[in-house]
């Protein structure tokens, strides 16, 4: 009966899709710019144009994202896409000056966009690497509180015991 009880717990939890970790907790106000250009890139190999592309994901996306947008598209009504990427400032800067460059040579912005996502990916893949390379350095205090006194009551205690009792000739408890 236990068993039968324990498969069906185990047949729950698998249905049940496995929660994302993130190694780097996002705060609320960091925008992804990352993020933002695979969405740009999947409007824009979906047929959509650069500026409805970034329409169609700005209704999509969570706060800081959509601020950042809505002001390119703010300034893109007033001034033209173009001029509004290029003095667009802020986490989508470099984002956006790649698309502009592409909107003035007349080049195809999907190219662009696969570039600008596969060099902020490695660059964060990068960061990661060094950022774990670091770790065992950090970890060096804690694991030794944690691990001596562990080792001191296994290891050194029975031998320190053992060498009082031949040196005092008692025994100990």
């Amino acid at each position: 009966m236990a068993l039968i009880g324990l498969g069906l717990a185990f047949l729950v939890a698998a249905r049940r899709p496995l929660p994302r970790i993130s190694l780097r907790p996002r705060t609320e106000t960091q925008v992804d710019a990352l993020m933002v250009a695979r969405l740009l890139a999947l409007a824009v190999a979906s047929g959509y144009p650069l500026g409805r592309g970034f329409v169609e994901i700005g209704v999509r996306v969570a706060e800081p994202e959509r601020a950042a947008i809505d002001d390119i598209l703010g300034r893109a009504r007033r001034d033209g896409l173009t001029r509004a990427l290029v003095e667009t400032t802020g986490p989508l800067a470099d984002l956006a000056e790649r698309m502009a460059k592409a909107q003035v040579v007349g080049a195809p912005v999907g190219p662009a966009l696969e570039a600008f996502i596969s060099t902020t990916h490695d660059a964060r893949r990068f960061q990661a690497v060094e950022e774990a390379r670091t770790i065992g350095v950090k970890l060096i205090v804690p694991l030794t509180l944690l691990l001596l006194p562990g080792f001191l009551a296994l290891v050194v205690a029975p031998f320190v015991f053992e060498q009082l009792d031949g040196l005092l000739g008692t025994a100990l408890p």
